[in-house]
């Protein structure tokens, strides 16, 4: 077990608290149309994601001991949405890091000013987390093939 597969993981579940308390304050809003639950949708998938990729780390990685296989399932299908995600956030912070002014006239209208420079140290930021979800998803998913004969 690597040391940077542990920052990889700490990144991703902090982030996912992190999520998990904004889906809680933002019920209301996502029940209020459909497009908000789609974003619902997908961040419920990497928290779960997270949930169920610490839960592999612990008890099979760190323990050794025999899981269910639904286990790998939950990794697998949440997995890939983080995946999605993870793509959707490459695509987006490379298109509005190249015209960041769409991003900062859009947020104007709620009051909010924001300068470039401020703007890009966010978009990295997005960006490090994209990466790290990416990598920590793809690096889980060999792990759980490497010790397959846990999954029973």
């Amino acid at each position: 077990m690597t040391i940077v597969y542990r920052i990889l993981g700490f990144i991703i579940n902090s982030i996912a608290i992190l999520l998990a308390v904004s889906i809680v304050v933002s019920i209301p809003m996502i029940l209020s149309s459909p497009f908000p639950l789609i974003s619902a949708f997908i961040i419920v998938s990497i928290i779960l994601y997270s949930f169920f990729s610490n839960k592999f780390h612990k008890q099979v990685l760190q323990k050794r001991e025999i899981v269910k296989k639904s286990l790998k399932d939950w990794i697998r299908v949440n997995g890939i949405v983080s995946i999605i995600f993870s793509v959707i956030i490459f695509i987006d912070v490379a298109f509005l890091m190249n015209n960041p002014t769409l991003y900062l006239d859009a947020i104007e209208g709620y009051g909010v000013e924001m300068r470039v420079e401020n703007i890009n140290a966010v978009f990295i930021a997005i960006l490090i987390y994209g990466a790290a979800l990416l990598t920590h998803v793809l690096w889980t998913f060999a792990l759980m093939k490497k010790n397959e004969e846990f999954f029973q």
